[in-house]
Protein backbone atom coordinates (compact mmCIF):
# COMPACT_ATOMS: atom_id res chain seq x y z
CA UNK A 1 0.00 0.00 0.00
CA UNK A 2 1.37 3.75 -1.15
CA UNK A 3 2.57 5.47 2.04
CA UNK A 4 1.22 8.79 2.35
CA UNK A 5 3.26 11.55 3.64
CA UNK A 6 2.11 13.86 7.01
CA UNK A 7 -0.85 16.29 6.24
CA UNK A 8 0.45 19.83 4.93
CA UNK A 9 0.12 22.50 7.43
CA UNK A 10 -2.21 24.31 5.09
CA UNK A 11 -5.04 21.98 4.66
CA UNK A 12 -5.26 21.28 8.36
CA UNK A 13 -9.39 21.00 7.48
CA UNK A 14 -9.12 17.64 6.71
CA UNK A 15 -6.70 16.29 9.65
CA UNK A 16 -9.04 15.09 11.33
CA UNK A 17 -10.68 13.26 8.97
CA UNK A 18 -7.49 11.53 7.67
CA UNK A 19 -6.86 10.74 11.64
CA UNK A 20 -10.47 8.98 11.75
CA UNK A 21 -9.19 6.94 8.00
CA UNK A 22 -6.20 5.75 9.93
CA UNK A 23 -7.94 4.29 12.91
CA UNK A 24 -10.59 2.49 10.55
CA UNK A 25 -7.80 1.05 8.47
CA UNK A 26 -7.55 -2.06 9.94
CA UNK A 27 -11.02 -2.55 11.52
CA UNK A 28 -13.29 -0.69 8.87
CA UNK A 29 -11.58 -0.46 5.70
CA UNK A 30 -14.88 0.79 4.28
CA UNK A 31 -15.07 3.99 6.70
CA UNK A 32 -11.18 4.97 5.91
CA UNK A 33 -11.45 4.68 2.16
CA UNK A 34 -14.31 7.38 1.80
CA UNK A 35 -12.64 9.57 4.53
CA UNK A 36 -9.83 9.72 2.57
CA UNK A 37 -11.73 10.41 -0.33
CA UNK A 38 -13.98 13.10 1.18
CA UNK A 39 -9.90 14.69 2.50
CA UNK A 40 -9.25 14.51 -1.34
CA UNK A 41 -12.37 16.58 -2.65
CA UNK A 42 -11.38 18.83 0.03
CA UNK A 43 -8.16 19.32 -0.19
CA UNK A 44 -8.73 20.14 -4.25
CA UNK A 45 -10.95 23.16 -3.16
CA UNK A 46 -8.08 24.23 -0.55
CA UNK A 47 -5.23 24.25 -2.26
CA UNK A 48 -3.84 22.06 -5.42
CA UNK A 49 -0.80 23.89 -6.22
CA UNK A 50 1.43 24.22 -3.53
CA UNK A 51 4.53 21.90 -3.92
CA UNK A 52 3.98 20.22 -0.20
CA UNK A 53 0.23 19.90 -1.12
CA UNK A 54 0.89 18.20 -4.95
CA UNK A 55 3.35 15.36 -3.45
CA UNK A 56 0.39 15.34 -0.39
CA UNK A 57 -2.42 14.80 -3.15
CA UNK A 58 -0.52 12.25 -5.75
CA UNK A 59 0.13 9.77 -2.72
CA UNK A 60 -3.33 10.03 -1.65
CA UNK A 61 -4.85 9.55 -5.07
CA UNK A 62 -2.22 6.67 -5.49
CA UNK A 63 -3.39 4.87 -2.37
CA UNK A 64 -7.23 5.08 -3.33
CA UNK A 65 -7.09 3.99 -6.07
CA UNK A 66 -4.56 0.71 -5.61
CA UNK A 67 -7.17 0.47 -2.16
CA UNK A 68 -10.43 0.28 -4.60
CA UNK A 69 -8.60 -2.13 -6.42
CA UNK A 70 -7.91 -3.99 -3.36
CA UNK A 71 -11.50 -3.78 -2.34
CA UNK A 72 -13.38 -4.49 -5.71
CA UNK A 73 -15.28 -6.96 -4.57
CA UNK A 74 -16.88 -5.26 -1.82
CA UNK A 75 -20.22 -3.58 -2.44
CA UNK A 76 -19.63 -0.78 0.08
CA UNK A 77 -16.35 0.62 -2.25
CA UNK A 78 -18.05 -0.19 -5.50
CA UNK A 79 -21.79 1.01 -4.94
CA UNK A 80 -22.40 4.66 -3.48
CA UNK A 81 -25.78 4.19 -2.53
CA UNK A 82 -24.38 1.10 -0.18
CA UNK A 83 -21.37 3.09 0.79
CA UNK A 84 -23.93 5.67 1.94
CA UNK A 85 -26.18 4.00 3.91
CA UNK A 86 -22.94 2.23 5.26
CA UNK A 87 -21.25 5.73 6.36
CA UNK A 88 -24.73 7.00 7.98
CA UNK A 89 -25.47 3.88 9.87
CA UNK A 90 -22.29 4.00 11.65
CA UNK A 91 -21.93 7.63 12.33
CA UNK A 92 -25.86 7.63 13.84
CA UNK A 93 -24.93 5.01 15.79
CA UNK A 94 -22.34 6.46 17.15
CA UNK A 95 -23.90 9.82 17.56
CA UNK A 96 -27.06 7.49 19.80
CA UNK A 97 -24.56 6.08 21.68
CA UNK A 98 -22.27 9.83 22.68
CA UNK A 99 -26.26 11.26 23.29
CA UNK A 100 -27.24 8.45 25.11
CA UNK A 101 -24.11 9.44 27.92
CA UNK A 102 -24.99 12.44 27.88
CA UNK A 103 -28.85 12.56 28.47
CA UNK A 104 -27.18 10.27 31.32
CA UNK A 105 -24.63 12.69 32.32
CA UNK A 106 -21.94 10.47 32.10
CA UNK A 107 -19.00 12.79 30.97
CA UNK A 108 -15.40 12.04 29.89
CA UNK A 109 -13.19 12.56 26.96
CA UNK A 110 -15.04 9.68 25.40
CA UNK A 111 -18.36 10.84 24.94
CA UNK A 112 -16.07 14.28 23.18
CA UNK A 113 -14.72 11.93 20.55
CA UNK A 114 -17.52 10.42 19.68
CA UNK A 115 -19.72 13.33 19.28
CA UNK A 116 -17.03 14.63 16.95
CA UNK A 117 -16.32 11.75 15.10
CA UNK A 118 -20.08 11.21 14.46
CA UNK A 119 -20.09 14.62 13.38
CA UNK A 120 -16.82 14.66 10.54
CA UNK A 121 -18.58 10.87 9.08
CA UNK A 122 -21.79 13.42 8.14
CA UNK A 123 -18.96 15.28 6.57
CA UNK A 124 -18.27 13.05 4.41
CA UNK A 125 -21.92 12.26 3.35
CA UNK A 126 -21.88 14.89 0.97
CA UNK A 127 -19.66 12.74 -1.15
CA UNK A 128 -22.58 11.24 -2.48
CA UNK A 129 -24.60 14.58 -3.13
CA UNK A 130 -26.97 16.36 -0.95
CA UNK A 131 -27.42 15.59 2.64
CA UNK A 132 -30.51 15.47 4.37
CA UNK A 133 -32.03 18.23 6.67
CA UNK A 134 -32.28 15.90 9.32
CA UNK A 135 -28.53 14.43 8.86
CA UNK A 136 -26.71 18.24 8.47
CA UNK A 137 -29.18 19.10 11.66
CA UNK A 138 -27.78 16.35 13.48
CA UNK A 139 -24.31 17.22 12.27
CA UNK A 140 -23.91 20.49 13.29
CA UNK A 141 -25.34 19.35 17.09
CA UNK A 142 -23.08 16.15 17.33
CA UNK A 143 -20.67 18.91 17.05
CA UNK A 144 -21.50 21.93 18.54
CA UNK A 145 -21.90 19.48 21.64
CA UNK A 146 -18.27 17.93 21.10
CA UNK A 147 -16.79 21.44 21.78
CA UNK A 148 -19.34 22.30 24.25
CA UNK A 149 -18.47 19.54 26.80
CA UNK A 150 -14.84 19.77 25.96
CA UNK A 151 -15.14 23.47 26.62
CA UNK A 152 -17.01 22.88 29.92
CA UNK A 153 -14.88 20.16 31.48
CA UNK A 154 -11.69 21.89 30.30
CA UNK A 155 -13.06 24.85 32.77
CA UNK A 156 -14.16 22.56 35.16
CA UNK A 157 -18.37 23.13 34.48
CA UNK A 158 -20.40 20.71 34.59
CA UNK A 159 -22.41 20.20 31.11
CA UNK A 160 -25.83 20.78 31.22
CA UNK A 161 -27.51 17.63 29.51
CA UNK A 162 -29.46 17.11 25.84
CA UNK A 163 -30.13 20.02 23.45
CA UNK A 164 -30.46 23.96 24.58
CA UNK A 165 -34.18 24.73 25.57
CA UNK A 166 -35.07 28.28 26.38
CA UNK A 167 -37.08 29.02 29.55
CA UNK A 168 -40.19 29.01 26.98
CA UNK A 169 -39.51 25.52 26.00
CA UNK A 170 -38.43 26.05 22.40
CA UNK A 171 -34.99 23.67 21.59
CA UNK A 172 -32.40 26.31 19.36
CA UNK A 173 -30.25 24.62 16.53
CA UNK A 174 -28.78 27.79 15.68
CA UNK A 175 -25.19 26.71 16.36
CA UNK A 176 -22.28 28.84 15.61
CA UNK A 177 -19.66 27.34 12.68
CA UNK A 178 -17.11 24.67 13.62
CA UNK A 179 -14.19 26.14 15.15
CA UNK A 180 -15.76 29.31 16.92
CA UNK A 181 -15.51 29.74 20.51
CA UNK A 182 -18.76 28.16 21.97
CA UNK A 183 -20.70 30.59 24.14
CA UNK A 184 -21.28 28.79 27.64
CA UNK A 185 -25.17 28.40 28.74
CA UNK A 186 -26.48 30.64 31.14
CA UNK A 187 -29.67 31.71 32.97
CA UNK A 188 -31.63 31.82 29.72
CA UNK A 189 -31.84 27.80 29.33
CA UNK A 190 -32.28 24.92 30.97
CA UNK A 191 -32.05 21.45 31.18
CA UNK A 192 -33.61 18.97 29.21
CA UNK A 193 -34.83 16.33 31.32
CA UNK A 194 -32.60 13.23 30.75
CA UNK A 195 -34.83 10.74 28.26
CA UNK A 196 -34.59 6.69 29.36
CA UNK A 197 -31.48 5.05 27.27
CA UNK A 198 -30.54 1.45 27.93
CA UNK A 199 -26.66 2.21 26.53
CA UNK A 200 -23.43 0.84 29.11
CA UNK A 201 -20.52 2.66 29.33
CA UNK A 202 -18.32 3.30 26.55
CA UNK A 203 -14.96 1.22 27.26
CA UNK A 204 -13.01 3.53 28.31
CA UNK A 205 -9.63 1.46 27.77
CA UNK A 206 -10.54 1.07 23.97
CA UNK A 207 -11.66 5.10 23.22
CA UNK A 208 -10.94 3.96 19.56
CA UNK A 209 -12.76 0.55 19.40
CA UNK A 210 -16.06 2.07 17.84
CA UNK A 211 -17.00 -1.62 16.59
CA UNK A 212 -17.46 -2.35 20.74
CA UNK A 213 -20.02 0.31 20.82
CA UNK A 214 -23.59 -2.04 21.91
CA UNK A 215 -26.09 -2.20 19.68
CA UNK A 216 -29.04 -0.54 21.50
CA UNK A 217 -29.80 2.42 19.43
CA UNK A 218 -32.37 2.07 16.54
CA UNK A 219 -31.43 3.84 13.69
CA UNK A 220 -33.86 5.38 11.16
CA UNK A 221 -33.15 6.05 7.72
CA UNK A 222 -33.12 9.82 6.76
CA UNK A 223 -35.92 11.13 4.63
CA UNK A 224 -35.43 10.84 1.40
CA UNK A 225 -37.10 13.87 -0.56
CA UNK A 226 -37.45 14.13 -4.01
CA UNK A 227 -35.81 16.55 -6.12
CA UNK A 228 -37.45 15.77 -9.56
CA UNK A 229 -40.86 15.23 -10.92
CA UNK A 230 -42.08 11.96 -9.84
CA UNK A 231 -44.25 9.32 -11.82
CA UNK A 232 -45.80 6.62 -9.83
CA UNK A 233 -44.52 3.05 -10.85
CA UNK A 234 -47.65 0.40 -10.77
CA UNK A 235 -47.03 -2.67 -8.76
CA UNK A 236 -49.68 -5.65 -8.34
CA UNK A 237 -52.57 -5.47 -6.63
CA UNK A 238 -52.85 -1.68 -8.23
CA UNK A 239 -50.07 -0.73 -5.47
CA UNK A 240 -48.21 2.47 -6.81
CA UNK A 241 -44.85 3.52 -5.66
CA UNK A 242 -43.39 6.30 -6.66
CA UNK A 243 -39.69 6.81 -8.07
CA UNK A 244 -38.51 7.88 -4.19
CA UNK A 245 -40.31 5.52 -2.34
CA UNK A 246 -38.44 3.06 -4.21
CA UNK A 247 -35.13 4.41 -3.63
CA UNK A 248 -36.31 4.49 0.25
CA UNK A 249 -36.82 0.69 -0.05
CA UNK A 250 -34.02 0.44 -1.61
CA UNK A 251 -32.60 2.34 1.44
CA UNK A 252 -33.81 0.36 3.74
CA UNK A 253 -32.25 -2.56 2.08
CA UNK A 254 -28.79 -1.29 1.93
CA UNK A 255 -29.33 -0.27 5.91
CA UNK A 256 -30.05 -4.01 6.67
CA UNK A 257 -27.07 -5.43 5.26
CA UNK A 258 -25.09 -2.30 6.70
CA UNK A 259 -26.52 -3.68 10.25
CA UNK A 260 -25.11 -7.04 9.82
CA UNK A 261 -21.94 -5.56 9.74
CA UNK A 262 -21.90 -5.13 13.16
CA UNK A 263 -23.56 -8.33 13.62
CA UNK A 264 -27.30 -6.55 14.21
CA UNK A 265 -29.67 -8.64 13.48
CA UNK A 266 -32.60 -7.09 14.93
CA UNK A 267 -31.90 -3.79 13.46
CA UNK A 268 -31.36 -5.66 10.39
CA UNK A 269 -34.90 -7.36 10.30
CA UNK A 270 -36.62 -4.32 11.40
CA UNK A 271 -35.03 -2.54 8.46
CA UNK A 272 -36.23 -5.71 5.86
CA UNK A 273 -39.69 -5.34 7.32
CA UNK A 274 -39.79 -1.46 6.54
CA UNK A 275 -39.03 -2.36 2.72
CA UNK A 276 -40.98 -4.92 2.57
CA UNK A 277 -43.79 -3.28 3.62
CA UNK A 278 -43.04 -0.09 2.01
CA UNK A 279 -42.89 -2.34 -1.03
CA UNK A 280 -46.28 -4.56 -0.86
CA UNK A 281 -48.69 -1.61 0.77
CA UNK A 282 -47.16 1.47 -0.16
CA UNK A 283 -47.36 2.47 3.51
CA UNK A 284 -43.68 3.52 5.52
CA UNK A 285 -43.87 2.78 8.90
Amino acid sequence: MAQIPECPENLKKIQHHLKIALEHDSKDPVISYWCRLYALQTALVLDKSSKDVKIFLVSLMDWLEKQKNNLKDNDMITNETAAQAHIENYAVKLFNFADGMDRQANYNKNIVKLFFTAGLLMDVLSVFGDVSEEITNTQKYAKWKATYIHNCMKNGETPIPGPPVSESGQIGFNFPNQGEDIPQPTNNFVPVSPTTHTYTDYPASTPNEYQKIPNTSTVSPTEIQPTVSERPVLLRDGIQLSPSQITKAQKYCKFAASALTYDDVSESIANLQKALKLLTTGEDS
